[in-house]
């Protein structure tokens, strides 16, 4: 049995989930291999990062303006989407080269081109496709994906949207937002904190994905301002810039209780040592916050997709929203002060919380090659 996982690093969320389904899959001894998208050419691939990661900074309401409208478009065709047609002789020669079983994609680029290669005979019939929903809300193109033979959804408030799409409840598959098995190993946070050298008290941890996006320096200063009683844990991923100026700080202050952290490879430590935990809002973080059942405090600032799935989570009682940065402070300082509250936030967040969904998708699959 041989499985071929078509991944994207664009926000790397999807790269993490192409590994923890690749985990889930090697732990049953099956030949797992995972390929980028745009693997055919380094230059693509980066110029696919950068160009993603440049309009969620400088132009993310033009993003947001064409993701709201394209998203209720049915932009159906039997042709393969233009940003994806220089995709496919790679994928034709990947899939020829390693002659899978099972194909999973983890972006709908990937699915596309097999939807597409599926509906055109390019595939062989005997292949099992599928590809991974990665929010908690539909996104544009998704139509373009209805030929693989499953698609996985994190929570079942997609349902609806994915049948308008033209899925057949046939083809939607629950099993919630893979994550790492770690994300879902029972831990004591007081053994953790002693592991990771931290304060036995009341934590906060800034994690804004492998980029960090957002001003972190500001959010640090407006989580002081209101609590200098807590200790910050914060993330920075490989934002070499967000760092320095807030290493540059802590020294300039003085400051004893602050982790300040680049790209941290057991994030997950971190995530159980804290009590609370400041983050975007997309959706394959927000798998990795609903395994711990972590409550959790949404930015402000945010791309379309995460702004929907803020209100959304809202709603539900699992997390609260900043309008502007100034509001962290506050927003921190109630919920140390309400432990009511932080309980019943991760009471609500299990509603959304699956067991082992990298694990589930993995079984499920093999099942249908039985």
């Amino acid at each position: 049995m041989k499985v071929l996982i078509f991944s994207m690093t664009v926000g790397e969320g999807h790269n993490m989930i192409a590994k923890s389904i690749a985990q889930a899959f090697q732990v049953k001894n099956v030949e797992t291999k995972i390929v980028q998208t745009f693997g055919f050419n380094e230059k693509e691939v980066q110029r696919q990062n950068k160009l993603f990661l440049w309009t969620c900074k400088h132009i993310p309401h033009i993003y947001n303006y064409v993701w709201n409208k394209l998203r209720f478009k049915d932009n159906s065709t039997n042709k393969l989407p233009g940003y994806c047609k220089k995709c496919l002789p790679y994928f034709k020669k990947e899939i020829s080269n390693y002659n899978p079983d099972i194909i999973v994609c983890t972006h709908f680029y990937a699915s596309s081109v097999i939807s597409f290669m599926k509906k055109h005979g390019m595939l062989n019939q005997n292949v099992l496709t599928s590809t991974i929903l990665f929010d908690y809300c539909l996104s544009p193109y998704w139509e373009h994906s209805t030929n693989v033979d499953f698609i996985f959804q994190p929570h079942t408030n997609t349902t609806d949207a994915l049948l308008k799409k033209g899925y057949k409840e046939s083809q939607i598959k629950t099993f919630g937002m893979p994550a790492r098995k770690a994300f879902f190993e029972k831990y004591d946070k007081s053994l953790i904190r002693k592991q990771l050298n931290l304060k036995n008290i009341f934590t906060v941890m800034f994690i804004g994905g492998g980029n960090s996006l957002g001003n972190t320096l500001s959010l640090l200063k407006s989580v002081l301002q209101k609590n200098n009683d807590v200790q910050i844990v914060v993330i920075n991923g490989k934002n070499v810039k967000n760092y320095k100026k807030i290493e540059c700080y802590i020294k300039k202050h003085n400051l004893k209780n602050i982790v300040n952290l680049g790209f941290v490879e057991f994030v997950d430590l971190y995530m159980k040592a804290s009590d609370v935990l400041i983050s975007r809002c997309g959706g394959c973080g927000l798998g990795e916050i609903f395994a711990l059942k972590k409550p959790f405090i949404v930015r402000e600032k945010l791309i379309i997709n995460e702004k929907i799935n803020k209100q959304y989570f809202i709603k539900n009682g699992c997390c609260l929203g900043l309008n502007k940065i100034t509001e962290a402070g506050e927003k921190v300082k109630f919920l140390k002060n309400n432990p009511t509250k932080l309980k019943a936030m991760a009471e609500n967040i299990k509603t959304f919380s699956y067991p082992n969904p990298a694990e589930k998708i993995t079984e499920f699959l093999l099942s249908q090659k039985k």
